[in-house]
């Protein structure tokens, strides 16, 4: 058996200073939950970007910083850091991000690292907060990651170092930091090169300072500074000839100085030289926190990327600084942007493509079409759920997934470029997601944490463009179901997505307003972010009322006549499965016999038996009493006993004969028809998740990890393992769903990633 990973969906950490690109190849690298992920550059707006792998998880938490270790070489290395204080190394290899060490020390939550590499060292620093100090890590490694030594640096406890830059100066290095107290501070390594030495601080800022850069130009050397008072200011650092060391300390000494030598205040000892920082500009442009500085390879153009959704180039034009370019979002649904970066291009200056991560986890690029710079084209990248993707389904023609993003997400198969991309987003909701079903080849229901199921139509814009992006013809994919009006839209202060007819506009009293109207389109390759957030809308056809607490799971029958839900419960009259006719959606019965939270639904193939599992520890088969598969009437035929022994997390149904239950117990269990247990498996860890086909069983464990397993005879034989994880981790497989042909498996996670795995015989 051949197993591939066909897909991977990840976002990016929605922080400042989770996205780096890489200088050996057209690559961006971001932080995503607890990985590092490496995604391509689309050549054209026809094309998308695909992420072509994500490392192993070294980190337990969630990253919070990632950036790229300085360097003459082309070689690209990377250092992270997390919520839980651990920092690690990495380095590109290929198209795979590879694990080089893990650095120790760091007190608190790592908020912001840096580093260099030199010949026969690296030096690399990483700033903590925790209660009641903070400061800094510094430590020096060998060129392959062996730590030599290191220092803690604690600063003053009422301020924090909210970004770091280091840059290597003559084989020493120098730091800058910005702080919490609005202080540009600049350290100095030690002669003994065991340490560092603050040398000066400057203010400037009137408020947090969330990012600095050097620009690397040892002939013109720059610190642009950014942070919470909109301001970016550029800092220069040059030597300087006048003033000797005893002019310096003699200054010191004094204890008043003439005004016209205020600025000797600025000057500081560096490598056994007099250096000068002095403010060189403060560029006005941004309306918001500006989360983002990087400077291009040369170090004459600046990036900056803010909250106010711009993202800016500024250039020295006449010396001046001035605002270049400007990019991003009019209105729409955006929030700002936390990075930005330039992306290396081997046929021209690395100005000319620029990618940043957004408020919401996605990715935005965009290419320039010509010399000057002048005409930017939008770009389309690969995201993906910020948060725990909950669930998954399979259609014919595409794959839908809810998450705790408060989102739903629909991907399809591209026929031109042979990957997968997100085509929808029919529902940007205001809970987070829990569970969806289909219905018929055109309806979905989805549940969120309320007590509210809702039922989606897919719109004609959405038919139509599935059948461009795929070439699948609308008669495979829908046959004769109903389809919704072209699109929908969201009305002010409503959560319900309204039809638009084709064509249709709605002024909005001011101008701003109309950047918020959807205008969905026919999509002819693969759509922006921005698009995808309030153009791909399916619109909202009914509301399901009924339970009492917020809704859990949700399946329909395969003829999509009936549909079963149930909702968290703690108590008998709560832990109900509610049938409903998806004709006219109207409440048909309810079906009671568990005591606690029924955590999942499934029918058998031929639709006569429903299987329900619980948090109760229990697993209850039920049967329609006349035996009309499209009926109602429903009584209890079979209860597990006591074979698990923790809550049961899923089940599922091999065929009319056998089903499957997986549980916190860490069993996997397979029963017959009548309820006789058949086969089963203990693991190591929690079973979170399965799902099985033919004979055929995948359980999902704890820890993110894909076990494959057999049926042979009253024997569970595992065939093989995927994702096996070196360090102890929390990152549950929450869905696993089998497409209707049985070869690919869709794999939902906790740690926002959401996987198309190619099972080929």
């Amino acid at each position: 058996m051949k197993i591939k990973e066909e897909f991977i969906s990840a976002s990016v950490n929605p922080r400042s200073h989770c996205l780096v690109a890489c200088k050996s190849a057209p690559f961006v690298v971001y932080a995503s939950s607890l990985q590092i992920a490496l995604q391509t550059i689309p050549k054209n707006d026809s094309e998308v970007g695909v992420i072509k792998s994500t490392s192993e998880r070294r980190h337990q938490k969630p990253i919070t910083t990632l950036k790229r270790l300085k360097s003459t070489s082309k070689i690209d290395e990377f250092i992270s850091g997390d919520v839980n204080s651990k920092v690690v190394l990495w380095r590109l290899n290929g198209e795979q991000v590879e694990y080089v060490a893990e650095l120790t020390g760091c007190s608190g939550s790592v908020g912001t690292v840096c580093g260099c590499v030199e010949d026969d060292r690296k030096v690399v620093a990483a700033a903590w907060v925790s209660y009641p100090n903070n400061g800094f890590e510094a430590w020096w490694t060998s060129p392959s990651g062996e730590v030599v030594h290191s220092t803690k640096i604690e600063l003053d406890h009422k301020a924090f170092a909210l970004c770091l830059d280091a840059i290597s100066i003559e084989n020493s290095v120098l730091l800058a930091v910005g702080t919490s107290k609005r202080f540009v501070e600049l350290y100095g390594e030690t002669e003994d090169r065991k340490g560092f030495t603050r040398l000066i601080s400057v203010a400037g800022h009137t408020d947090w300072i969330h990012s600095i850069a050097f620009n690397d130009n040892p002939n013109h050397l720059l610190v642009a500074s950014a942070g919470q008072d909109t301001y970016v200011r550029l800092w220069s650092i040059e030597p300087d000839h006048v003033t000797s060391t005893e002019e310096l300390e003699s200054l010191d000494s004094m204890e008043q100085l003439p005004d016209e030598l205020t600025s000797s205040a600025n000057l500081f000892q560096f490598n056994n030289s007099s250096f000068r920082c002095s403010s060189h500009a403060v560029m006005q442009g941004h309306d918001d926190w500006v989360h983002s500085t990087v400077w291009s390879e040369n170090g004459r153009v600046l990036l900056t990327a803010s909250s106010d959704k711009t993202c800016i180039i500024w250039r020295e034009i006449d010396n001046l600084w001035r605002d270049d370019v400007r990019l991003g979002i009019v209105g729409g649904q955006a929030a700002g942007f936390f990075a930005a970066v330039f992306l290396n291009s081997s046929s021209r200056s690395d100005e000319d493509t620029v990618v940043s991560s957004s408020y919401f986890g996605g990715l935005h690029c965009w290419k320039s079409s010509d010399e000057q710079r002048t005409f930017w084209t939008s770009l389309p990248m690969t995201g993906g759920h910020v948060g725990e993707v909950r669930d998954v389904d399979w259609h014919g023609s595409f794959l839908l997934s809810v998450g705790q993003d408060q989102t739903t997400r629909a991907f399809a198969k591209s026929q031109k470029q042979d990957v997968y991309l997100e085509i929808a987003r029919p529902q940007v909701h205001g809970h987070d997601m829990q569970c969806l079903s289909f219905v018929n080849p055109s309806v979905f229901v989805s549940g969120a944490e309320e007590k509210v199921f809702r039922a989606f139509r897919a719109p004609k814009s959405f038919v139509k463009s599935l059948e461009s992006i795929t070439g699948i013809p609308t008669e495979k994919s829908f046959g004769s179901s109903q389809l919704a009006e072209f699109g929908a839209c969201v009305p002010a202060l409503g959560l319900s997505n309204k039809p638009m007819i084709e064509g249709e506009t709605v002024d909005g009293e001011h101008w701003e307003e109309d950047a918020f109207r959807a205008a969905p389109t026919v999509l002819k390759a693969a759509p922006t972010e921005d698009t995808l957030q309030q153009n791909t809308l399916w619109p909202e056809e009914h509301k399901l009322y009924g339970h009492g607490y917020e809704v859990y799971a949700v399946t329909a029958n395969p003829n999509g006549t009936v549909l079963a839900t149930a909702c968290k419960s703690s108590h008998v009259e709560h832990s109900v499965v509610m049938l409903w006719n998806t004709a006219d959606w109207s409440k048909k019965a309810d079906i009671i016999g568990h005591q606690l939270t029924i955590t999942q639904i499934a029918w058998n193939p031929s639709g006569t038996r429903l299987l329900t599992v619980s948090r109760d520890r229990t697993a209850k088969l039920y049967k329609e009493k006349t035996g009309n598969v499209d009926g109602f009437d429903y009584e209890c035929v079979w209860t597990s006993g006591k074979q698990h022994t923790r809550i049961i997390w899923a089940c599922d149904w091999l065929d009319d004969h056998r089903f499957v239950t997986a549980s916190r117990d860490q069993k996997v269990i397979i029963w017959t028809s009548e309820g006789d247990p058949l086969a089963q498996i203990k693991f190591e860890e929690p079973v979170t998740a399965v799902a099985a086909t033919g004979d055929l069983v995948v359980a999902g464990l704890q820890t993110g990890e894909l076990v494959v397993l057999r049926i042979a005879g009253d024997t569970l034989e595992v065939l093989e393992k995927v994702g096996a994880n070196l360090i102890p981790i929390d990152a549950a497989v929450l869905r696993l769903r089998f497409s209707k042909c049985g070869k690919k498996l869709a794999v939902a996670t906790t740690d926002a990633k959401l996987r198309v795995i190619d099972f080929s015989q």
